[in-house]
């Protein structure tokens, strides 16, 4: 089975758009050291066999929700996560997590990057759907520097 791999961040296509304009139907990456390889899981259903790439094949990831900007005045949250407790599943989130406390400002329990930053500031919606009612947006008055 074939599947798009990338060896960094810039060669991922629309990197910073979302596709979908929910975080939870978003396009998501495992992400795993160069030597690591990737199992497919097959799947039976109803309609055949189906196959999947997920953590359950693949303890040694994360995945990387990027989120990105919907429209002119919405931006979807992205997301980093493992259930996994290996040794290289949890270097990976401390690594996103550094680089996160690092280059991003916190807003309650989010980690906002530069971008997304002005946009909340210019009033845009920083939100997990974009049918989600305003009132689950994050606010600027949340954002902390």
């Amino acid at each position: 089975m074939e599947f798009d791999s990338f060896s960094n961040r810039m060669q991922i296509p629309t990197l910073g758009q979302s596709t979908t304009g929910s975080a939870s139907s978003g396009r998501a990456f495992l992400v795993t050291g160069h030597a690591v390889p990737i199992e497919v899981r097959p799947i039976k259903t109803p309609f055949g066999i189906r196959y999947s790439l997920d953590q359950l094949g693949n303890p040694d990831t994360v995945t990387f929700s990027p989120g990105g900007r919907l429209a002119e005045d919405v931006v979807i949250n992205g997301r980093v996560a493992t259930v996994s407790d290996t040794p290289l599943a949890q270097d990976l989130m401390m690594t996103f997590n550094r680089a996160f406390k690092k280059q991003f400002s916190k807003s309650k329990a989010f980690y906002v990057g530069p971008g997304a930053a002005i946009l909340l500031d210019e009033g845009k919606r920083l939100t997990a759907a974009e049918q989600s009612p305003r009132e689950f947006d994050l606010t600027r008055e949340a954002r902390v520097a």
